[in-house]
């Protein structure tokens, strides 16, 4: 069991903060890149790469990653140098994201105390919480925020974050195949909540639908409050509607990125295929609420939904009446400056390259 944030992420001091860096991040069917350039107090998109494998709609076994902790290095490495060939990048130099369905992120609360005795205490309360033995774990805490407890005590809320060490050393290893300069790891979590400053200005709920998990998160002011993870994504809707329309994963694909949930007449069976597995992502997002709500006081305020899946026709709606919250928008592009040919495009690439580049900005600070 290791502590300390230097010692789980990396230390970018021992990078040069001149030029540019890459933010990369690999989820479970794809993998996206941003080359992001700090000049002055302005963050510009250098360039971008977005690489999606198909083949595990048939096959899901040849997953990049899955949330069962199974990671194919060989062809993730090869997946990542084949995409730097495309995009030639200026700089091998990269923030890189865990899933935060191999993580452990969790919130604790403790009274205020040194941070050497709050890793200490932390360390304790992980060998409760972490269900790995502590050796197979590397650590690290953030605190949220201090408050005053029921008895007038002075009290501290802590990010308790935890990954398997296998998973930090197949990462490694990935990244030292494609000949990639690791500055340092971070859990997908909190990159989202950075690439989101600004528009989580009250308690905001944000959803990130992935192809075969989706990651909830709670923030404010660009605090990670809380983290949940249901393993529901996009991945499962294909197969469902591939198995009740007998058509191929491929082509249940193509129709629900096509139709979504606004087909009429004939296609209204899509949305009935679609609904259920929407339901079961949106009953984990209350469970969350309600925690927060009994943790923090306040309730969530508004929604954002990010990530492939929220590019799915009428699905901001649906949510919306659902969990009766207004929709928030994640940043244009995260607040970076680019290319006025990218326009047309930025929704999707907003949902897209959100973590990459919330990995990418951490590099400046």
């Amino acid at each position: 069991m290791k502590l300390g944030f230097l010692d789980f992420f990396g230390d970018i001091a021992n990078f040069l903060r001149g030029g540019s860096v890459l933010g990369v991040d690999i989820g479970t069917s794809s993998i996206k890149i941003a080359e992001i350039l700090k000049k002055g107090d302005s963050f510009r998109l250098a360039n971008y790469g977005i690489l999606e494998t198909k083949s595990y709609l048939e096959h899901p076994n040849q997953a990049i990653q899955t949330s069962s902790l199974r990671i194919v290095e060989k062809d993730a490495a090869e997946l990542l140098k084949t995409m730097l060939r495309e995009i030639k990048p200026k700089t091998r130099t990269a923030i890189a994201s865990i899933p935060a369905f191999v993580s452990f992120v969790t919130p604790i609360e403790m009274p205020l105390m040194k941070p050497d005795e709050t890793s200490k205490a932390v360390a304790f309360e992980a060998r409760q919480l972490i269900p790995l033995p502590p050796s197979e774990v590397t650590l690290d805490w953030l605190k949220i925020e201090e408050f005053q407890g029921s008895r007038g005590q002075s009290m501290q809320r802590i990010l308790l974050m935890g990954v398997p060490n296998e998973i930090v050393r197949k990462y490694k290893t990935i990244f030292k195949t494609a000949d990639v300069k690791i500055a340092a790891f971070e859990i997908e979590s909190l990159a989202l909540v950075r690439a989101l400053a600004g528009a989580d200005n009250v308690l905001t709920l944000s959803v990130d639908i992935g192809a075969e998990a989706t990651n909830i998160l709670v923030s404010e002011n660009g605090v990670l409050k809380y983290n949940g993870v249901t393993d529901y994504g996009g991945i499962y809707i294909t197969q469902a509607v591939g198995r009740s329309l007998g058509v191929s994963s491929m082509r249940a694909e193509e129709l629900k990125r096509r139709r979504g949930l606004t087909g009429t007449g004939g296609e209204m069976e899509l949305s009935t295929l679609i609904v259920p597995f929407l339901d079961v992502i949106i009953q984990e997002c209350r469970h969350v609420v309600d925690v927060c709500e009994r943790r923090y006081g306040k309730r969530a305020e508004k929604l954002i939904l990010t990530g492939g899946g929220a590019n799915l026709l009428g699905i901001e709606k649906y949510f919306v009446s659902q969990l009766n919250l207004p929709l928030g928008q994640a940043p244009q592009l995260s607040n970076l400056v680019y290319e006025p040919d990218l326009e047309p495009a930025r929704k999707g690439l907003d949902n897209a390259l959100l973590v990459a580049i919330g990995l990418a900005k951490r590099y400046f600070k």
